[in-house]
């Protein structure tokens, strides 16, 4: 509920505002005017245009003001409305259509995919937004408007500033912005053990690095134990018993020139031989 409820807010404080500048000028000559310079969402700022008096009888100037911030803001709007439609769409269908929701899974999937993209999308948006209200508060300016008007860059005339701009709104659109971000971001573990995926992951466990060091042990000894197994039995083998002579025949050796061995030691010393046949 919270999704959707805070997304109202988010395009409801950005895309409902209105600020406007009242200026009243004073010529030398005893004349004076009162300025309005309105401008809203989406913040074409560049088609905002105001007549001021320049202070030479009836004549007056046409200015306008700087800046197209209407992509940024758009896109911010944008966002913020096609959450809370899936907010609420998702909502029902999960309220009201459970089965056709975990059929095939394929309703916690779309959910799962559909949080990530919003996530994406309230983290962009809202940057975005955050840095064009900048430029709008710039463009803004009760200072840089005056400075447009050739009236209020003389001296001799008095320019004085009746009402400026409510930021409250827009500064509580960003905030909005980025907390929903947040919550979005926040759901996407709650989305994603809806699917299940993790049960999967869960049943095929990679093993430690000590388990597989304790496996390659235990079949390290239980190789080694069949090989001495094997051996000895082929060493078994190698003699043959003859029951006709009732005798025990071994197989012949070749023994060759036996090989003298000496302890490596120093010159003077001198330890036990030994004697090795040589096969």
């Amino acid at each position: 509920m919270c999704l959707y409820l805070f997304a109202v807010l988010a395009f409801a404080t950005c895309g409902g505002y209105s600020g406007q500048i009242m200026v009243k000028v004073k010529c030398l000559n005893k004349t004076q005017s009162n300025i309005s310079i309105s401008f809203n969402y989406p913040f074409r700022l560049q088609q905002v245009h105001f007549s001021a008096p320049l202070c030479e009888g009836t004549r007056k100037e046409t200015l306008f003001l700087e800046g197209d911030n209407a992509s940024s803001a758009q896109f911010f709007v944008t966002v913020s409305v096609l959450a809370f439609l899936y907010s609420l769409l998702a909502t029902i269908v999960y309220i009201f259509y459970q089965n056709k929701y975990r059929e095939k899974n394929r309703g916690p999937v779309v959910d799962f995919l559909v949080t990530l993209v919003f996530s994406s999308l309230w983290l962009i948006s809202s940057i975005a937004w955050a840095k064009t209200l900048s430029g709008v508060k710039t463009a803004t300016d009760v200072h840089q408007i005056l400075l447009l008007m050739s009236a209020c860059r003389a001296q001799e005339n008095l320019c004085e500033v009746l009402q400026e701009p409510i930021w409250t709104n827009l500064n509580m659109s960003v905030a909005f912005g980025f907390l929903n971000f947040f919550l979005w971001a926040g759901n996407i573990w709650f989305a994603y053990k809806e699917t299940g995926l993790h049960k999967s992951i869960q049943r095929y466990p990679s093993r430690t690095p000590s388990e597989k060091r304790d496996s390659f042990r235990q079949y390290s000894q239980t190789s080694f134990g069949q090989s001495e197994a094997g051996f000895g039995q082929r060493l078994y083998n190698q003699g043959s018993f003859d029951l006709s002579s009732g005798g025990l025949s071994l197989p012949q050796t070749n023994l060759g020139q036996p090989m003298l061995y000496r302890q490596v030691g120093s010159p003077t010393s001198r330890g036990p031989l030994i004697f090795v046949n040589e096969m």
